[in-house]
């Protein structure tokens, strides 16, 4: 069994990028306050020829977009819409004129859209990330597999409730995330713990590719099984592949080639293998249809 703070981060904000952002587009023609940025991404800036511009390039915001709903997710969205490219010719025409922000609409609660920008970035993470990608697949999932029970007392119903009536600026202090709970804990913890600076986890995807055997990566991503699944480009994604091991790729072309082998995997595992064509069809639907109902939109 293992004690863990996840995810205190979404409960207790740590949406800097954000703030900056909201900073940012309230004086779009400063410039101190985009140098913020150095502040939040100081290893970005070891390599100067590209930081900087690169920063304020990515995160520019306009003073239109602070009434976005969805502005503290809308830099994540847009890097992650930066891959659609790589998806084949027949999936993008499936997707065309789509938008999964409409959909994600009618499950936000009522006077969403007037609540201060942490409270709708919490809700955004709750929603979206919480559940099904941070607990399941970084938590719950890899720790049973090693037979390791988490505990999650962030999870507490009266801890939730708790941080969602903090006024925003316990949240977050100037740039000192977790602001309330570094208080609350300041006799607790040493000194230098509640001050050290955050060191962000940075996966080494290009040397997974390099330091160890890959030649199912090679398989996974050739013309023949990049056609046989149907998801992405061959081409494109050769050219992605050749330019990760090759030269010092950047963060958005290795988080690309790690989507794009993991997706080959999964269809791999649970699409195209056998054992699940025998499998009663479930129409979820059904579990559904309280909240179709709550929202007012029809059955089926």
């Amino acid at each position: 069994m293992a004690l863990t703070r996840e995810p205190s981060g979404s409960l207790a904000s740590t949406f800097k990028e954000a703030k900056i952002r909201q900073w940012w587009g309230r004086l779009p023609g400063s410039s101190l306050r985009p140098r913020l940025l150095e502040r939040l991404y100081p290893y970005v800036f070891r390599d100067p020829s590209r930081g900087r511009h690169f920063l304020r390039e990515f995160f520019a915001v306009e003073p239109g977009q602070l009434d976005d709903p969805f502005f503290s997710h809308a830099v994540r969205w847009g890097g992650g819409a930066r891959n659609l490219p790589f998806l084949s010719k027949g999936l993008r025409e499936q997707l065309e004129g789509y938008d999964p922000r409409e959909e994600l609409v009618h499950l936000l609660p009522e006077g969403f859209a007037g609540r201060d920008l942490f409270s709708r970035a919490q809700v955004l993470e709750i929603e979206l990330f919480l559940a099904g990608f941070l607990l399941s697949a970084q938590g719950d999932r890899v720790a049973m597999a090693h037979s390791v029970e988490m505990r999650h007392p962030f999870l507490d119903y009266r801890v939730i409730e708790s941080a969602f009536r903090l006024p925003a600026h316990w949240k977050m202090r100037g740039l000192a995330e977790k602001y309330f709970l570094k208080r609350a804990c300041r006799d607790l913890l040493p000194e230098r713990i509640l001050k050290r600076a955050k060191q962000p986890y940075r996966a080494p995807v290009r040397s997974l590719f390099t330091l160890a055997a890959a030649d199912y990566v090679e398989e996974l991503l050739s013309t023949s099984s990049l056609k046989a699944s149907g998801y992405f480009d061959p081409e494109r994604v050769g050219r992605l592949f050749r330019k990760v091991l090759t030269t010092p790729a950047g963060e958005f072309d290795n988080m690309a080639l790690m989507g794009i082998v993991t997706t080959e995997i999964l269809h791999r595992q649970f699409v195209a293998a056998a054992s699940w064509k025998g499998v009663p069809v479930v129409h979820p639907d059904l579990v559904c249809a309280p909240l179709l109902r709550k929202k007012g939109r029809p059955r089926g």
